[in-house]
């Protein structure tokens, strides 16, 4: 692979010992680098099984959310392109020639692969389950905020490749689910309030962020009525309407922002306009 080629595998991970193997193993001979970012002090075996494959690891403050760290993890990163891989997702060996021969290929700032859920006992797709994990870096603008999904000047193209995601539980029922909503949501609604956070960002205006949150607050009211269901009819519209688990996926997220912004007015009680 040429030096403009260059491939840098970025993950943020939090004591994925069951997983991250079988991660670290599928992208090995494809990057030129890995980079590991613990979310944290590290309790079990996770640090120990990344150094058999890099050592370019780092282990900064907890926060409970991978993105806030993403931006570090790209700012230790020398390749001109960056894949974003999480501790339970993995790649098919397979497809490493299809991604170099991509990237080789130019087309665009940023690739956007098939995606999977886990239902504890085997993968589930539909249509519009999708994740933007391969990146020009140049060209990519991400702000570390829980959530936040970033963006590339040109594209990104969807392709028929899949980012496989097998975590070791059922990640779409309904207990996993508010598990995670009640660790999320208080993370996330603080993001909303400049005075709360530091804000770590890539390419991007963090002023256009804390202008949004503002108006946000401003307009409290209208984002806990019309905002999560603006969301649900988004999340139907992308192809989730095409099965249950897809409605069920949209149903969840349409709980998970009506909690949040509930979350976000009640902070606004607490810390004023």
């Amino acid at each position: 692979m040429s030096e403009a080629t260059k491939i840098s595998a970025c993950l943020v991970v939090y004591n994925e010992e069951s997983v991250i193997e079988r991660c670290l193993a599928s992208v090995k001979d494809l990057v030129d680098e890995i980079i590991v970012v613990h979310d944290g002090e590290c309790i079990d075996k996770t640090l120990a099984i990344a150094k058999k494959f890099t050592d370019k690891i780092f282990v900064r403050e907890h926060i409970g959310e991978a993105e806030p760290h993403r931006v570090f993890a790209l700012n230790q990163a020398t390749g001109d392109w960056i894949l974003q891989i999480d501790g339970d997702e993995y790649l098919e060996i397979s497809n490493h020639q299809k991604i170099r021969d991509l990237i080789n290929q130019s087309r665009c700032d940023g690739y956007i692969f098939q995606w999977e859920l886990w239902d504890g006992k085997e993968p589930v797709h539909f249509k519009g389950l999708q994740k933007m994990c391969l990146y020009r870096k140049a060209n990519f603008h991400y702000l570390g905020v829980p959530h936040q999904i970033g963006s590339v000047d040109k594209g990104p193209e969807i392709l028929d490749l899949f980012l496989r995601h097998r975590p070791i539980y059922n990640n779409i029922s309904w207990k996993s689910f508010l598990k995670k909503k009640r660790g999320w949501v208080p993370i996330h609604a603080r993001y909303f309030f400049p005075e709360l956070v530091f804000y770590e960002s890539f390419n991007y205006p963090v002023e256009d962020w804390k202008k949004n949150s503002y108006l946000i607050r401003k307009n409290i009211a209208k984002y806990i009525i019309i905002e999560p269901i603006i969301n649900l009819l988004g999340q139907l519209k992308n192809g989730l309407w095409t099965s249950g688990v897809g409605i069920n996926i949209a149903l969840q997220q349409y709980i998970y922002y009506l909690s949040l912004y509930l979350k976000v007015w009640k902070l606004k009680k607490t810390y004023g306009k």
